[in-house]
């Protein structure tokens, strides 16, 4: 009995299809902006579980609209840890994170990522959707120093997934760009500098 079942698994593993390729994507370097006035922590980025794994999503907004991982392609990282390397290569090393030193910043930037996908509006045609809600806190007290939400649709140059990752790699940058320039806005104001300085 025991030997019949071992044959008939070697059975079944040899006759399991091979795994398929899969091509990974990621968001490249991005170039640094203008360089924050302080430190700032860089707070886990939250997500809702869609955005947690390695799955390149796309959705069909002509039928079900409901979100699908492409079968042969995936993102080399999850969204939330790509997108929290290219907010700290743009800020110029002024983002850290909970790693570092907690005593080296005053003040936390929190970033909910609310979409990440690669939306088609017909068979031919889709784009990359990007949605963010941000703040910065001060972490003594958790006070909130100011709130703001961003919101990309980049057209994809083609209707695959290497078309979406693309276009999400631009939606990515153009948003750490202005993620940053809200924080040095933020931080031009008196107060909410001496509530983030040492």
């Amino acid at each position: 009995m025991r030997r019949g079942a071992l044959l008939l698994g070697f059975i079944l593993t040899g006759c399991a299809p091979a795994p398929r390729d899969i091509t990974l994507y990621s968001l490249g370097p991005a170039q640094p902006a203008a360089s924050l006035p302080v430190p700032l922590l860089l707070a886990p980025i939250d997500a809702a579980p869609a955005y947690l794994s390695k799955d390149l999503l796309y959705r069909l907004g002509y039928a079900d609209n409901q979100l699908r991982p492409y079968a042969s392609s995936s993102w080399n990282a999850p969204p939330i840890a790509m997108l929290a390397s290219v907010l700290r290569q743009t800020a110029g090393g002024k983002l850290l994170v909970l790693d570092q030193s907690r005593q080296l910043a005053r003040c936390a930037l929190h970033i909910e990522l609310t979409s990440f996908e690669q939306v088609f509006t017909d068979a031919q045609h889709s784009h990359a959707e990007l949605g963010l809600q941000f703040s910065l806190m001060q972490l003594r007290t958790h006070r909130e120093l100011g709130r703001s939400k961003l919101r990309f649709d980049v057209p994809a140059q083609t209707a695959d997934a290497r078309g979406g990752a693309m276009a999400l790699e631009k939606a990515s940058q153009q948003a750490a760009s202005q993620i940053v320039e809200w924080l040095n806005h933020s931080l031009a104001s008196a107060a909410t500098r001496t509530a983030c300085e040492r």
